[in-house]
């Protein structure tokens, strides 16, 4: 059997070769891996492949899909699917697989990480101390803070990391509530948490809001000029899911601009890799009206060698069932 593993241009999460994936498939699988697959070249490496790998970020077309003449899975080594053509793949009857169970406790604790540090204005205070003689020393250039048992946190997404961040967040007595349209009405009870019905009011409502929901048609652009406008003056948003869900970089800029005390930390941006644009280089420049306000991780808060070595298991795992005449699992274009 064939396996293709292909990466596209982000830096490669096998950099030892694909010593995990040898491991579970056996000595009888052939796996080559690939970063980018130049169309003149899609009936050479895909025409003959058992299987397909890809990560999320490279995009996968139609007319990548179209040149599989003998696979029977298609597996994205993440979460997210969108990269995938799954019309395309539904046409040939495809089976498209995902996997969703790795990072959560990285992700989780990336999202608390900028939480805290926003809340707790750490970086605001490192970049005030490090540029001044004077004031530097004075805990009272920044206030008010307030104590976390009084911050009210807003959810969007209660998916395995929103759960994951709203149970690290009762630790520190935060008044937590969700909205997520696809859940059982009364799970909130089994977690004891707040619930709103819509996303409007729990954007408006809270200090902090924190995004984790899958980006689909419904969820793309979801945070634009109308998003912020909802926002408290003082609100920080945290977004650890999808760049997508930014309606643009305009967008983000625009919103922390016009108001000089929102707060957003990011670890994904509208496209990756980022392009030249004014709020990067305001960023990157520490200029003084942005200072702290933006914190931007580069898409890593999936990453430990722990998370690492199990979503390369994970989905080499999938590929060995479909391979081995078993029905996959983590199918998200059928049953």
């Amino acid at each position: 059997m064939r396996i293709a593993i292909i990466e596209g241009k982000r830096p490669t999460l096998m950099p030892e070769g694909p010593k995990i994936e040898r491991e579970v498939l056996g000595p009888g699988a052939e796996i080559v891996c690939h970063g980018e697959v130049r169309p003149e070249d899609y009936s050479a490496v895909l025409g003959e492949l058992d299987a397909v790998i890809t990560r999320p970020g490279m995009p996968f077309s139609k007319e990548m899909i179209s040149a599989l003449k003998k696979a029977k899975v298609i597996v994205s080594l993440g979460v997210g699917y969108e990269h995938i053509d799954i019309d395309a793949a539904n046409k040939k009857g495809i089976p498209v697989c995902n996997v969703p169970n790795y990072g959560t406790e990285e992700v989780a604790d990336t999202t608390v990480a900028m939480i805290l540090a926003h809340q707790r204005k750490i970086n605001l205070f490192n970049f005030q101390s490090a540029r001044s003689d004077n004031i530097g020393w004075d805990w009272r250039i920044h206030r008010p803070i307030l104590r976390m048992g009084k911050v009210q946190v807003g959810i969007i997404g209660l998916g395995r990391i929103g759960t994951a961040v709203a149970m690290r967040l009762k630790a520190f007595g935060c008044a937590i509530s969700f909205y997520d349209p696809y859940l059982a009405c009364g799970f909130e009870k089994s977690l004891a948490l707040g619930r709103f019905d819509s996303m409007e009011p729990i954007v408006s409502e809270s200090d902090i809001v924190s995004i984790h929901t899958p980006l689909t048609q419904e969820t793309s652009g979801m945070v634009d000029d109308g998003f912020f406008a909802l926002m408290k003056a003082s609100g920080i948003l945290i977004n650890t899911a999808r760049g997508g869900i930014f309606k643009s970089a305009d967008v983000v800029y625009h919103a922390l601009k016009s108001r000089p005390q929102i707060r957003i930390g990011t670890d994904v941006w509208p496209e990756e890799p980022p392009k030249d644009h004014p709020l990067l280089k305001a960023w990157s420049g520490r200029a003084a009206w942005l200072a702290d306000r933006l914190i931007i991780c580069p898409h890593s808060a999936f990453y430990s060698e722990s998370a690492t070595q199990e979503i390369r298991a994970f989905a080499a795992e999938v590929v060995k069932t479909v391979l081995d005449g078993k029905k996959p699992y983590n199918v998200i274009n059928g049953d």
